[in-house]
């Protein structure tokens, strides 16, 4: 099954109504994925500290942030109500693939925010910043409606069980360990 770009526009539209779910699951699923960005982030400043050490000191502590960042994605495709299953194995299925967009989005949308704070800072010193600053939002809000259209309301109507999978599970978060 393929989803066109008119298909993710109807979904971002049915986003915005929330007509047919609850403000608190939006807001849920939301906190969710700033939760899961958040831990991802600190993995990878204690990645960048370790990397400055030289020195394995910290993977105890990064291990930690992931199964931390893996239980809080389960219960988020839980309340998402997406099911799918490990392959356990060297390949990732269809569910999986959706888990790690959720996880890079959720990431990029972080991003955007510090981005967008950092900018909005300069503003004083330069004021023709402000058109960068209406791109980051709008890129934002891009980002922000394309986490919920996935995670409320496409994978409603996506059988994952007939989505090949495909290899590349290096950084795969819902992967047993």
């Amino acid at each position: 099954m393929s989803v066109t770009g008119s298909e993710v526009k109807e979904v971002k539209t049915e986003v915005r109504s929330e007509a047919k779910h609850p403000v608190w699951e939006e807001a849920l699923v939301e906190e969710l994925v700033y939760l899961i960005a958040h831990l991802a982030h600190a993995e990878q400043h204690l990645l960048e500290i370790e990397t400055e050490l030289g020195k394995p000191i910290l993977l105890q502590l990064i291990n930690d942030l992931r199964t931390l960042r893996k239980e809080a994605g389960k219960t988020l495709l839980k309340v998402a109500g997406i099911e799918g299953k490990s392959s356990g194995g060297e390949y990732r299925t269809g569910a999986e693939n959706l888990w790690c967009t959720i996880k890079h989005l959720s990431m990029a949308l972080v991003h955007c925010d510090e981005n967008i704070e950092k900018i909005a800072k300069k503003l004083q010193e330069n004021p023709k910043m402000v058109e960068d600053l209406k791109i980051l939002y709008e890129v934002r809000r891009n980002i922000r409606e394309i986490l919920m259209a996935l995670l409320l309301h496409i994978p409603r109507t996506i059988d994952f069980t007939n989505i090949n999978e495909v290899r590349c599970r290096e950084d795969l978060c819902i992967e047993e360990e």
